[in-house]
């Protein structure tokens, strides 16, 4: 969303604590979600409007989400196919729902992590299964054009996509793989991308001006106040305010300078301005310790944004199973002075 002098507007603390009634979509990717994270996750899930998991996320969400306090059996690959089947269908009752967990609205991956019989549970419950065996993309870059042709096909309207990539991802080339798929899904979604990841939050700033309100909770946070601005692929001039280290018509580029280990200003009141001539990577530190869960009572905030729900959309949860496999499962504070009007739209 556009401010009054016409910069495009972020409000961080909505994709890591969003109001209620915020419609936004949530991703979660293979190996993201595990016991560490189970709780926090599953509260982004709930509030979402519309719920992906990617390839093998569905078999760590079946197993940690759906089921998290059921004794679990052995994995299907040390029983026969029958008696995994019925492990997985002995506890419907009558096909009714009866656990609370809202089921995934799309499944989608090229498959070679979830497990067949899960996909074909949930294939039997309504959920949309769109393989895309492609491997010139990645399964992230694949699911957010299934998310795409998904909301556009239903006229649903979101705020933006919040992208659940993990605790501990170990793998240097995944993380280069997400930041990658953020340049390329600029021209596939007409709404943020941001992706969670461990600590950290990062998205993609588009060429032009950009306003960021930081909250409270971050900026007062040592652990927690850390900021990047990185210019990947090509060189970007920057001009900005609010932080400690501030650019002023200054070109970022490898092998030149890239502004990491920066931090805010407390006398801008959180409030950083960004004019990139580039697309420019923005990175900042969340206060995870604190990540709101099922747990935590939300208070009623206002939005600036129109409630703007999805028509008709029904929550569908699991019939409760009786079994599980395991296989596969995987290891506020708002500035008062509201400088942002809403969550940001493109």
């Amino acid at each position: 969303m556009e401010n009054g002098d016409g910069r495009l507007c972020w409000e961080p603390k909505e994709y890591y604590h969003p109001s209620p009634g915020l419609q936004y979509a949530v991703i979660v990717l293979n190996e993201a979600l595990d016991e560490t994270n189970m709780q926090y996750v599953n509260f982004l899930w709930r509030h979402a409007s519309v719920r992906v998991c990617v390839d093998g996320a569905t078999n760590s969400y079946h197993n940690l989400m759906q089921h998290q306090s059921t004794p679990s059996l052995p994995a299907p690959s040390d029983t026969s196919p029958s008696t995994f089947r019925s492990s997985v269908t002995s506890g419907l009752t009558n096909g009714l729902p009866c656990n609370s967990c809202p089921l995934p609205d799309i499944i989608t991956g090229d498959f070679d992590s979830a497990q067949p019989e899960l996909l074909k549970l949930y294939s039997s419950l309504g959920v949309n299964i769109v393989p895309t065996p492609s491997q010139d993309e990645t399964d992230f870059t694949k699911a957010v054009r299934v998310l795409e042709k998904f909301i556009e096909e239903r006229n649903f309207e979101i705020q933006h996509v919040v992208v659940i990539a993990g605790l501990h991802n170990t793998r240097f080339d995944h993380v280069i793989a997400n930041i990658a798929t953020l340049y390329k899904i600029e021209a596939v979604i007409s709404v943020p991308v941001v992706v969670i990841s461990g600590g950290s939050l990062y998205w993609l700033l588009t060429a032009g001006d950009h306003s960021i309100q930081i909250p409270e909770d971050i900026i007062f946070n040592p652990k927690r106040s850390w900021c990047g601005l990185v210019p990947v692929g090509q060189p970007s001039t920057v001009t900005t305010t609010g932080l400690k280290w501030n650019l002023n018509n200054q070109v970022l580029a490898f092998g030149h300078m890239v502004s990491t280990s920066n931090t805010f200003d407390p006398i801008s009141c959180g409030l950083v301005t960004i004019t990139t001539s580039k697309p420019l990577l923005w990175t900042m530190g969340w206060n995870i310790d604190q990540a709101p869960t099922l747990q935590i009572a939300e208070e009623p905030k206002s939005s600036c944004c129109p409630n703007q729900g999805i028509a008709d959309k029904k929550e569908r949860s699991l019939p409760t199973l009786t079994h599980l496999p395991t296989k596969a499962t995987l290891a506020e504070i708002s500035l008062k002075d509201g400088k942002c009007p809403g969550p940001m739209q493109r």
